[in-house]
């Protein structure tokens, strides 16, 4: 079956290069097609009616300036895919003119071709300016609802490594089909699940009074035997996920799981292990996306988005 990736492109100098980085990583499979899609804006993102009021026509670039410019930007795009070394055949080039918000456009044109995976780069803004404005990586990631986006941070490492960061059994499972059917294809990876054990729940605290001997062996026999139910879970996510990548061909020694406790929190711990390890590929769910609001109250997902340095970020809507 084809897959199809929507790849999203702004013409920067960020922007090419990570047209050139995909081109290299999907080039040896002949089952991917890319539809390359560049927005030509308005105004730099202005509101219709913002400064130029009354006057506002005749501030706006004429179609035949949006064509040549867009156009240009899509046959640098096409050429860098090429030298890449990714088939021109498989290459469709699209071009939005008019845009007023690039997101709404990149999101309608993956639903309008029922296009699963979306790629977008990063443009590098601050933390802070992302959090009170939106970024068009962040929108898409928020609003593409039953789709993945690919934020690719340049440049990315060359590790040829993968990490899928599970949680609990449906996000296992919807990560572990997506690695499969979309990732493993690609030649030469080599993939590490790993799961971030939460800390001791509430429920096993202490109570507000100095525990005696008999009540801490009881509290802490409690506490062993949550362990060893969750992890015996986990360990269970872990071998259906080794499953389904060796029965799309991937060696036994190119799987490694593992079960670490959680130190700083999720989102930081996930952080260190990209930047200690240099994975070039994490893959995660982007479910809290939808229970908070990242651009007010943040999430694992929006945390690492945000900070997450030199990989490919596919969040899955697990």
């Amino acid at each position: 079956m084809d897959k199809k990736i929507l790849l999203a492109v702004d013409g920067s100098e960020k922007g090419f290069s990570v047209v050139s980085i995909l081109g290299n990583l999907l080039k040896d499979r002949s089952d991917f097609n890319l539809v390359v899609l560049h927005c030509v804006q308005q105004l730099a993102q202005l509101a219709p009616g913002e400064l130029c009021m009354e006057v506002e026509e005749t501030c706006k670039l004429p179609f035949s300036d949006q064509e040549r410019i867009g156009n240009s930007v899509l046959q640098e795009a096409n050429r860098l895919l090429v030298d890449a070394g990714f088939p021109r055949d498989r290459i469709e080039l699209k071009l939005k003119l008019d845009s007023t918000d690039p997101a709404l456009d990149i999101l309608a044109q993956a639903a309008n071709e029922g296009i699963r995976t979306i790629a977008v780069g990063r443009r590098g803004r601050g933390q802070l300016e992302s959090l009170l404005l939106g970024s068009v990586s962040s929108k898409v990631a928020q609003y593409a609802k039953d789709r993945t986006v690919w934020i690719v941070d340049t440049p990315v490492h060359e590790s040829q490594r993968v990490l899928v960061a599970i949680e609990g059994a449906p996000d296992s499972r919807a990560l572990t089909q997506y690695t499969a059917e979309f990732v493993s294809p690609l030649p030469q990876l080599n993939y590490t699940f790993l799961h971030l054990m939460p800390p001791v729940p509430p429920t096993f605290w202490d109570d507000g009074h100095i525990l005696g001997s008999a009540e801490q062996k009881d509290r802490q026999g409690r506490i062993e035997k949550w362990r060893t139910d969750w992890t015996e879970r986990v360990e269970q996510y872990m071998t259906e996920a080794r499953s389904a990548l060796t029965g799309r061909g991937v060696a036994e020694d190119k799987i490694e799981t593992f079960i670490l406790q959680t130190k700083e929190g999720i989102a930081r711990d996930l952080l260190n292990e990209i930047a200690e390890h240099e994975f070039q590929m994490v893959v995660m769910g982007k479910r809290s996306f939808h229970e908070r609001k990242p651009f007010l109250l943040g999430s694992h997902a929006n945390k690492v988005l945000q900070n997450a340095q030199g990989a490919i970020l596919c969040l899955v809507d697990s």
